[in-house]
């Protein structure tokens, strides 16, 4: 999969901004650039009501997968997939998602679990947890 990738930061009521189209990904700005030490956390809608987003298969992704990111600079980090979690959105666990465990690392979110018609929303959302495995320039 291949998409887009746009900033995120923090909307007016604190919480973090998601992507306005299913098409693209969020990088959510406030934290480190994949690669960079720390949680660098990509966001992407699962579905919509014309159909998949561009996460619709991120819960289908297994430990020892690689996840690929190009950044602006041309840079192209690898991640190696450690495990895939799904949690409510009333015990997201924000600590764990966006903050730093003293490495490099990468969550990709997005929502899953039951969809609730009566508001619109799914009540739980997948977290996939990756480590840094390397870092290359691509030549122009």
């Amino acid at each position: 999969m291949s998409a887009p990738l746009v900033e995120l930061g923090l909307a007016a009521n604190r919480q973090v901004e998601v992507p306005k189209t299913t098409t693209v990904v969020g990088w959510f700005g406030l934290g480190p650039t994949p690669g960079q030490l720390g949680s660098a956390v990509l966001l992407g809608h699962v579905d919509s009501l014309t159909g998949p987003g561009v996460f619709f298969r991120l819960k289908e992704l297994m430990p020892g997968d690689l996840v690929r990111v190009k950044l602006a600079d041309g840079v192209v980090t690898r991640f190696v997939v450690e495990r895939v979690v799904q949690y409510t959105k009333t015990s997201f666990p924000d600590r764990l998602v966006y903050g730093s465990r003293g490495n490099q690392s990468l969550n990709l979110v997005t929502c899953g679990g039951a969809f609730d018609h009566a508001t619109g929303h799914y009540l739980a959302n997948i977290v996939v947890f990756t480590k840094f495995v390397s870092a290359t320039k691509r030549p122009t």
